[in-house]
């Protein structure tokens, strides 16, 4: 009994491959493309797009100090002390010497630190001011507070998103109006270089 309902299973399967088209269509019809293309291009051209740079205000800062400062630059530079002529032997620039070991020139690798720290506090609160105004309740001097006592190191700035630095000012809102007042007397305190 069951060979008959077999064979007559394949019988009807024979029949109707061969009468009529029972699954789908051809393979033609199904992989065309639903767009019609009147000149018969794959592509569209676009027109030329120029992107500038938008100017940075830290970089403006920056490069403003080093025209102003340039003795102070060169006094600090002891980089490329000694060199190695083609043709052997070996140079040894005195002034550079001189800048590495002398006062002046101590000073002046400091004072170009300062400029550098300087530098990535303003490329910090460049971004760090609009932020904390747009996505904080504060205002005046508490905002001016806040922004002190939270501003991130310039390395975190660097590595996290835009998302993530705006959970960062939800996250240290809360904490700041938790303990306002300790915050505004820590700040009113003279501090001697002391990390907060």
């Amino acid at each position: 009994m069951a060979r008959i309902g077999f064979l007559f299973l394949i019988a009807f399967c024979v029949y109707f491959a061969c009468d009529r088209p029972v699954f789908a269509q051809p393979v033609e019809f199904v992989l065309q493309d639903t767009v019609k293309k009147k000149n018969g291009k794959d592509t569209l051209r676009l027109d030329t797009v120029q992107v500038k740079r938008k100017n940075n205000p830290a970089d403006d800062r920056l490069n403003e100090k080093k025209e102003t400062y340039k003795s102070i630059y060169a006094l600090g530079d002891s980089k490329e002390m000694v060199t190695l002529p083609k043709k052997g032997g070996i140079g040894l620039s005195i002034n550079k010497l001189y800048n590495k070991l002398s006062r002046k020139g101590r000073n002046a690798r400091k004072l170009q630190r300062q400029f550098e720290k300087e530098y990535q506090q303003d490329l910090i609160r460049e971004e760090w001011y609009p932020l904390t105004k747009e996505y904080s309740k504060l205002s005046g001097d508490s905002l001016r507070k806040f922004r002190i006592y939270y501003e991130p190191t310039i390395k975190w700035f660097r590595e996290h998103d835009r998302y993530e630095k705006i959970a960062y000012i939800h996250k240290c809102l809360t904490y700041y109006l938790d303990s306002v007042d300790i915050i505004h007397r820590r700040l009113q305190l003279p501090m001697d270089n002391a990390k907060l």
